[in-house]
Parts: structure tokens; sequence; C-alpha cells
């Protein structure tokens, strides 16, 4: 598949989103992470809940803090304005006194993505886990946070 200069321009902005989310949910940055979605985005966290809207996103984003986002080669299919991808993530979760990291989980995020006057932007994430989402949840200590939100 050949790709002109806007195709090559528009992948190369949406792999910088995938960075940048990466690195604002590393930092618990709930705001700044909710901006990398619509107004209107969905998130899906397989076997926890679907999370509408930036502020219950950011919610979501709060509560991860512990954890350091790894995502690899991504498959990117534009049409126009709008985009879908699907992404390799991996997990891994910092001890308290960070000594240490360790594997908690891969997976999957499969997206679709809506260029913006902000620029590329998520419209739906649904992240699903090779693991069992409750385990790696307990085993990041993020179990009860995750729960409580689920329930709200």
């Amino acid at each position: 598949m050949k790709y002109d200069l806007q195709a090559l321009s528009d992948i190369a902005e949406i792999r910088q989103l995938n960075a940048r989310y990466n690195r604002l949910a590393d930092q618990g940055d709930g705001d700044g992470y909710a901006a990398n979605f619509t107004e209107d985005a969905e998130f899906e966290i397989v076997g926890n809940r679907i999370y509408r809207g930036r502020r219950e996103i950011a919610q979501a984003a709060a509560a991860t803090k512990v954890t350091v986002h790894v995502t690899a080669e991504p498959e990117i299919a534009l049409n126009g304005d709008t985009a879908t991808q699907k992404l390799r993530m991996l997990s891994v979760v910092s001890d308290p006194a960070n000594q240490r990291n360790e594997f908690v989980a891969s997976g999957w995020y499969d997206d679709v993505l809506q260029r913006t006057k902000d620029g590329w932007q998520f419209k739906r994430r649904r992240a699903s886990l090779d693991l069992d989402i409750q385990k790696v949840f307990e085993k990041m200590g993020i179990g009860a946070a995750f729960n409580q939100l689920a329930n709200s």
C-alpha cells in the first residue's frame, strides 16, 4: 500500500496520540488523559464497564497512576476524518518504593478515532486484556477503585 503525505501525517499524529495517552495515564493526569478523547467518547474496559464522556474517563485514568502503559505497533486504517486502530498493549506495575517493575498483563486496544479541530482523538476505545481483569486490578492494587467506579 502506498501512502500520500496526508496519510503519513495522520499516522504520525495518531502515533503521537498513543504516546501522549500512555504518558498521561502513567502520571494519573485524569483531565489531560481525558482530553485525548472526544467529548462524547466511550472507553470500554472489557470485564469492568464502559466509561462515557470525558468526566468518567478522567476518573478511570486517575485510578491507574501505578501502571506503566506500553503500546506497540499500531495497525491504523484511515478513512478521511475517521480511522480505526488495533494496538498491542502491555501493563507493568511499579512497587510502592519504586524499586522494581512487574509485568501485569497484555491485551489489545481497538479504537475508533476522529479528526477534530484539536487533532486526532479517541472516539471509542476498547481495552481487552489477555488475563482476568479482576485479578489484574487486584495485582495492581486498583481493584477497589475500579470496582467503585464500575458501580457508580
